[in-house]
């Protein structure tokens, strides 16, 4: 290979991206998932290509780059690999082919092969004989709709054990889509990161190589539309434009903090088979306006004897929970088992009142250790659209069990404030 220095190739902003990559590790923790997100002309796409050429030319493998559509790749994931070696100063070291698209390293013969996920059940036949493929690009990756059929081809590369040496290498790229409740955002933008994941967030001011004409575009759309540009240009899910509860708080509540908590509240959302149960208990502190979520029960097929016992087991049944009084044969079973229990009063325009009441408050302090499952809602939750794309004033209707839980909760602090059902 033609000495070359790579710090001068990749971008300062992707020096540790690289790095990680190459090794795939973090912090002395092994990594599967390389994650590249962020706003356009971030030099994501770029940064991957030359990782994937360098990895080509360094180990005895295969790599399989993807998008969603298949007449999409040659134009896209094709040409930036094929770049990527001129930036590298290689090119002649590789044959590059248009029928089948591949680009082929001379010297060992293994390559980079291209495919579409138009049909992600033929994915499983996915084999080449002379070298394994342990790398694999998914550029585009918000084209999916769901993330089952990332998971198809996910298995269909993971299946086999490697040689001693070798390692399994998922490489995404991405401009994260609009809505927060996009499955792709859900599963990235999120502080539930598994310990096998690796995320890199950049953005236009990363890459010195953009053109004066093109920072003058971006910088009138900041000007003129400034949701627009933080999401297109910095890659922020703005959903709406209007970001639900910014008043959200994530960090450990401490136990000493919970012995001083003297002004309890509980409330209870029914769910069982695919909408979770949801109980949570806070304090509220009404002078700071500040509300501590720092306990909860949570979970999908939990049944009202289990979800009892559980919230007893805590100690919580004699202190007064509200719930959802849609179920009135659960708040009397529920009662049965022993716990301190009665139905919301709830009415019309009560739903809009109480995400308002929520919103307002100074902050919503949340424990997401001990309180995951409404962590998540809570950071996941986003306005519905109409059919124009134009935000309305309610929140989107699925998981959401836990905001509803809690504006049961609060329900009687709501009325005394001025809410009214």
């Amino acid at each position: 290979m033609t000495e070359i220095k790579l710090s001068e190739i990749i971008l300062p902003a992707f020096h540790e991206f690289w790095k990680v990559i190459k090794t795939g590790k973090f912090n002395n923790e092994d990594k599967t998932f390389f994650v590249a997100k962020g706003g356009r002309n971030s030099s994501k796409s770029t940064t991957i290509s030359i990782a994937c050429i360098l990895l080509l030319v360094e180990f005895p493998i295969n790599i399989l780059a993807m998008r969603k559509v298949g007449n999409t790749i040659e134009k896209s994931a094709y040409e930036q690999l094929k770049k990527a070696t001129i930036f590298l100063g290689i090119q002649d070291e590789f044959i590059f082919r248009k029928s089948p698209l591949e680009i082929i390293y001379k010297k060992r013969g293994n390559k980079i092969i291209f495919h579409g996920a138009d049909d992600t059940v033929k994915m499983k036949s996915i084999v080449t004989a002379e070298f394994p493929i342990t790398i694999l690009w998914i550029e585009e990756l918000a084209e999916f709709k769901t993330e089952e059929e990332i998971q198809t081809i996910i298995d269909s590369i993971l299946r086999e054990q490697l040689p001693d040496g070798m390692k399994y290498r998922i490489l995404y790229s991405y401009n994260p889509p609009k809505r927060k409740q996009n499955w792709v955002n859900k599963k990235f933008e999120t502080q539930f990161i598994p310990k096998n994941i690796y995320i890199h967030h950049s953005d236009y001011t990363c890459n010195k190589y953009l053109s004066e004409q093109t920072l003058q575009e971006i910088e009138i759309l900041k000007e003129t539309n400034i949701k627009k540009y933080n999401w297109l240009y910095l890659g922020q899910p703005t959903g709406g434009g209007i970001v639900p509860f910014e008043n959200l708080v994530f960090r450990t509540i401490t136990d000493d903090e919970i012995k001083a908590f003297d002004n309890i509240r509980q409330g209870i959302d029914w769910g069982y088979a695919t909408h979770p149960f949801s109980f949570g208990r806070f304090h509220y502190d009404r002078k700071k306006t500040k509300l501590y979520l720092f306990d909860e029960v949570f979970g999908v097929q939990l049944s009202n004897r289990i979800a009892a016992e559980k919230i007893k087991v805590k100690k919580y049944g004699n202190d007064s929970i509200i719930a959802d009084c849609a179920e009135p044969k659960s708040i009397a079973e529920m009662k049965e088992h022993g716990l301190n229990i009665t139905g919301a009063v709830k009415g019309a325009g009560s739903v809009e009142y109480g995400e308002k009441w929520l919103n307002d408050l100074s902050e919503i302090i949340i424990d997401p250790v001990r309180c995951p499952g409404a962590a998540k809602q809570f950071e996941d939750i986003d306005y519905k659209v109409d059919r124009d794309g134009n935000t309305k004033a309610e929140l989107e209707d699925i998981e959401n069990d836990a905001i509803d839980m809690t504006r049961y909760a609060l329900e009687r602090d709501m009325k005394k404030s001025g809410v009214h059902f």
